[in-house]
C-alpha cells in the first residue's frame, strides 16, 4: 500500500511518536486502559443482548487479557509497540474469534439518533450570522467528536450527555482553545485559496452526521471539493466506506444541498484502506493517495487520527488537525487538559 503523497518528509515519517518501548509509564498505562475498555466491549448491545453473552466472548476475552499480561512482563517481545500496535492487537483477536464488528449495532443506533436530529441542526446553522459560523460549526465538530467507544472518559461523558447536541456544542471549552489556528484558517479559507479538501474522518453518528458533514457542506458552499476518507475495516465505532455510503443515501434524503452535491461529485468518498482509530499515512489505499495528490487542504479529524497519531506531522498542503481530548495521557503529551479542544491549523506558504 502506497503512502500519503501530502507527506513534507516521507521518508523519516513516524506514526505515533509514543514508543511504548521506551517508557515503562506511558506503557503501563496504556496496557491498563486497554485491559480496562473490555468493560465497555462486554457491555455493547449485539441484537436483543450484550456482546458478553455471545459465543466465543469469553474465549476472546481470556486470550485478550493473557497477551496484555504477556505484554507487560515482556514488551520486548513486540517488535512495535505503538497504541496503534495494541489497536490492531485488540481488533486482530475479535476478528479471530469471530467478531468483526462488535459496535455494529451501537453505530447503527447513533446514525439513526443523529439523522432524526440532522434537520434542526442544519437550521440552526442556516441562521447563524456568517461572521459566527466558523466557530459554530467547530464546536460542532468538538462535539460530534465526544462519541467516541476508544475511551473511557468519553464513554462517560457520552452516556451523560442526554440533552441534545445543541447542549453539547453549548458544553465545549470556551475560546481560546490550547490549539487555536480557527481565526487564521478561516482567513486563509476566505482568500479562495482551496480547491479541493481531503478529509479523514472518525466515529460514526453525530461525529459524522452533526459535525463532520455540517462543516463540509460549509467548504461545498464556497466550491471545495470534499473528500471523505473512511476506514475500510471496522474499528471501535470509527465510521467505515460502506457505512458512510450507505449513510450519505439517507442524508440526501434530508438536505437538498448535500443531496445536489454528491450528485455531482463535489462530495464524494474513498477507501483509506485504515483499519484502525489511528492512522498509519504510510498504508493507504492507491484511491485515496490518487485523491490526495491534487488536495490542496488536508483535514484530520479525530484524537486517533491528528493528535496520537499524526500532531507533529508536517505536510506539503494546509492542513487543520481537529479533535477532543479525550484521554490524560493524550493530553499529557501535547500540553493540555481533559476535554480540551483542538483546532490545530498549519499553514505552507
Amino acid at each position: 500500500m502506497p503512502a500519503l503523497p501530502l507527506l513534507q518528509n516521507p521518508e523519516s515519517y513516524v506514526a505515533c511518536t509514543q514508543d511504548l518501548h521506551a517508557d515503562a509509564e506511558t506503557r503501563d498505562y496504556w496496557i491498563h486502559l486497554f485491559e480496562h475498555h473490555l468493560d465497555a466491549l462486554a457491555t455493547l448491545p449485539v441484537g436483543e443482548r450484550q456482546f458478553q453473552h455471545l459465543d466465543g466472548y469469553r474465549a476472546f476475552a481470556d486470550d485478550y487479557l493473557a497477551g496484555l499480561a504477556a505484554l507487560r512482563d515482556a514488551p520486548q517481545s513486540w517488535n512495535e509497540l505503538t497504541v496503534l500496535a495494541l489497536t490492531q492487537y485488540r481488533d486482530r483477536l475479535l476478528r479471530q474469534y469471530g467478531s468483526n464488528d462488535p459496535f455494529h449495532d451501537l453505530k447503527q443506533r447513533e446514525n439513526d439518533r443523529a439523522l432524526t436530529q440532522l434537520p434542526a441542526v442544519l437550521q440552526e446553522i442556516d441562521r447563524t450570522a456568517v461572521d459566527a459560523l466558523p466557530e459554530r460549526l467547530a464546536r460542532g465538530l468538538f462535539a460530534g467528536n465526544l462519541f467516541d467507544m476508544g475511551s473511557d472518559a468519553a464513554i462517560a461523558a457520552f452516556e451523560k450527555a442526554g440533552d441534545g447536541f445543541a447542549a453539547a456544542c453549548a458544553r465545549v471549552k470556551p475560546r481560546p482553545w490550547p490549539f487555536d489556528g480557527l481565526d487564521d484558517w478561516r482567513d486563509r479559507l476566505f482568500t479562495g485559496k482551496y480547491d479541493k479538501c481531503l478529509f479523514f474522518v472518525d466515529n460514526a453518528g453525530p461525529d459524522i452526521l452533526l459535525g463532520v458533514l455540517p462543516f463540509c457542506r460549509w467548504l461545498l458552499a464556497s466550491d471545495i471539493e470534499v473528500v471523505l476518507a473512511a476506514n475500510d475495516t471496522p474499528s471501535l465505532n470509527d465510521i467505515t466506506v460502506d457505512e458512510l455510503n450507505a449513510l450519505l443515501e439517507r442524508v440526501a434524503e434530508i438536505d437538498p444541498i448535500l443531496r445536489d452535491r454528491i450528485r455531482a461529485g463535489q462530495l464524494r468518498l474513498v477507501d483509506s484502506g485504515c483499519t484502525s482509530p489511528l492512522i498509519d499515512l504510510r498504508y493507504l489505499t492507491d484511491a485515496c493517495c490518487t485523491e490526495a495528490r491534487d488536495a490542496d487542504l488536508l483535514v484530520l479529524e479525530g484524537m486517533g487520527r491528528a493528535v496520537e497519531s499524526n500532531f507533529h506531522t508536517a505536510f506539503t498542503v494546509d492542513c487543520l488537525k481537529i479533535a477532543l481530548v479525550k484521554d490524560e495521557m493524550v493530553a499529557r503529551s501535547i500540553g493540555v487538559e481533559l476535554f480540551d479542544p483542538i483546532f490545530r491549523f498549519d499553514a505552507v506558504d
